[in-house]
This record gives C-alpha cells, sequence and structure tokens, in this order.
C-alpha cells in the first residue's frame, strides 16, 4: 500500500496566515495569492479601527505582503501610502519579503454609512488622492513612484500603478470582510501578472477566467484557501505552485529604537525631562506599542 507523505512544516503553514506563489502557461504568467485574516484583525485590534478603516487598511497590507514576496532582497523594505480626500484620510503600510507588514491609517475612527448593496464604502471612505510606493534598501538611493488613485478600492489602484509604474499588466483583486461584531471574519487577495512578451492568446484567457470572480471574499467564504483561488483563476492555464510562505503583521519597534527616537529629540529637552523627573512615552505609529524611558535611562542618554 502507497502512503501519502505529509510535509508537516508546510502543512502548519497552510492552516495559519499565508501566501502562495506560482507561475502558468511557462513562466509567461506569475501569481500571488495571500489569506491574511489574523493579520488584518491585529491590525484592527492594535489602532482600534472601525469597521470602513479595517477594510481599507487590510486591503493595502495585504497588496504590500504580495508584493513584499516580489522582491529577492531580504533587506529591502516595501512601502506602500495611499493619501486620498475621504475621511480615512491616508494609509500607511510597510512590508518586507517574508510575508510581515505592519500599518496604520491616519483617521482609524473614520467611518461612512454602508453601500446600498450592504459592503463598506471604501471607495469613498478613501476619495481622490495618490498611491507611492517606495523601495528601500541600506546602502542604495529608496526608489519611489507615484500614481493618481483611479477607484480609491486599493485593489484597483495597485493594478493601475503596476500598469502605470512596471508597466506590467496585472489583475488584481483584495477583499476584507468584517462582521457584525467589528471582527475581521475573512481577508485575502491575489495579484496575477502578464510577464513580458506574453502571447495575446494568454492575456484573453486569463481575462475570460477573472469574469467568474466576483469578489475574493466570495471565494474565501467558499472555503477557498490561496492555492484553490489561483487553480480557480488559472484554471486550464498549466499553473504551477512554487512555494507557500507564512505571513504576518509585525513590527520591529522594541527599546533600543524608542531611546534613539528619545535622543532625537536633543540634549535640552532630554535634560528638561529629567529635571522634571519624567518618563517619556514613545507610541510607534505602525502598532500603537507604547515604550517607556526612565529618568535614570534619560540620564545613560546623556552620557552616551
Amino acid at each position: 500500500m502507497e502512503h501519502e507523505v505529509i510535509d508537516f512544516a508546510d502543512a502548519r503553514v497552510r492552516r495559519g496566515d499565508h501566501a502562495v506563489r506560482g507561475t502558468a502557461m511557462g513562466g509567461m504568467i506569475r501569481a500571488f495569492a495571500v489569506s491574511s485574516r489574523e493579520t488584518v484583525q491585529t491590525a484592527r485590534e492594535r489602532h482600534h479601527t472601525s469597521s470602513l478603516v479595517t477594510a481599507a487598511l487590510g486591503r493595502l497590507m495585504m497588496a504590500a505582503q504580495m508584493m513584499g514576496l516580489m522582491s529577492k532582497n531580504d533587506d529591502e523594505l516595501l512601502t506602500l501610502s495611499v493619501r486620498g480626500s475621504g475621511p480615512i484620510g491616508g494609509l500607511t503600510v510597510t512590508a518586507n519579503n517574508h510575508g510581515q507588514v505592519k500599518g496604520f491609517a491616519h483617521h482609524p475612527n473614520a467611518w461612512l454609512p454602508v453601500r446600498a448593496d450592504g459592503h463598506l464604502d471604501v471607495r469613498k471612505g478613501i476619495g481622490s488622492g495618490e498611491l507611492s510606493a517606495v523601495f528601500d534598501q541600506p546602502g542604495v538611493m529608496p526608489y519611489s513612484s507615484e500614481v493618481p488613485l483611479v477607484s480609491g478600492e486599493i485593489a484597483e489602484d495597485v493594478a493601475y500603478y503596476f500598469a502605470a509604474s512596471d508597466q506590467v499588466p496585472s489583475a488584481v483583486g483584495l477583499g476584507v470582510l468584517v462582521g457584525a461584531d467589528t471582527n475581521v471574519r475573512n481577508a485575502g487577495g491575489f495579484i496575477v501578472q502578464l510577464m513580458p512578451d506574453c502571447p495575446d492568446e494568454f492575456a484573453e484567457q486569463l481575462e475570460q477566467n477573472l469574469k467568474g470572480v466576483d469578489s475574493v471574499t466570495d471565494l474565501l467564504e467558499a472555503g477557498m484557501s490561496p492555492t484553490d483561488i489561483l487553480k480557480y483563476i488559472l484554471r486550464d492555464m498549466e499553473y504551477e505552485e512554487l512555494d507557500a510562505v507564512p505571513v504576518e503583521f509585525y513590527c520591529g519597534c522594541d527599546e533600543p529604537r524608542a531611546k534613539r527616537a528619545v535622543a532625537a529629540l536633543g540634549e535640552s529637552v532630554i535634560r528638561d525631562m529629567i529635571s522634571k523627573s519624567e518618563t517619556a512615552e514613545v507610541i510607534c505609529h505602525f502598532c500603537g506599542q507604547r515604550h517607556y524611558v526612565a529618568p535614570d535611562v534619560l540620564v545613560e542618554l546623556l552620557e552616551e
């Protein structure tokens, strides 16, 4: 009797938040898909976001997670920023190529009535504005580009960014389903890109396949995993999965970084706090974590 060989490490990855990478049509198409419910839920809890902001921030974080995985440089950071005229104001997220992401909203409690179809009005919450991407690697001049928002729905804006900045035709789907209790019920997305010299017939077949995708959250609610989503989108297109990687909300803020932030205030400010026996408080915008620098540590900072 033949026995199935199970990779338990891989199985653990696929049970939690994770992304998959794959190709189709002999490498003429590359694809990414992600399931990030816990990632988006963590952001909601850290920043106490409204349902509207949870959906908007979650979409941008998942886009950054997948875009980060496109990088081959372990020390490269991608920062996506949305600046809009809507009540959310703006969103900023940062991701690396290990699936780790962090982010925050300018107005985490922004609220709007739901649309007539019962969905959150992310488009109106963002409004008109710009999407920018900054790629930062130590020792290398940061590269940045900016495009106007074409919809405010995030997915369409990211697809337009790829077309305008990278000249890479892309299909992007992002969805966050928030329950009545404001907790995240499902979150996921995909990015499918046509490589240079991709034949027109491949693009036409992909377009036909995508007509069957109404929303990412519908696929997730139907029980589809990232693997299932890409197999469905790339059906009959020789899809091959390359790997699966865990993804998460992660912020690297810590006490040493908090001390450096306080040191940047300058000697006169630090001496004033010491004279008043004040404890410096540093709040991380990305994760909401509070770090405290006691007066005795402030004295050490001056000595250093």
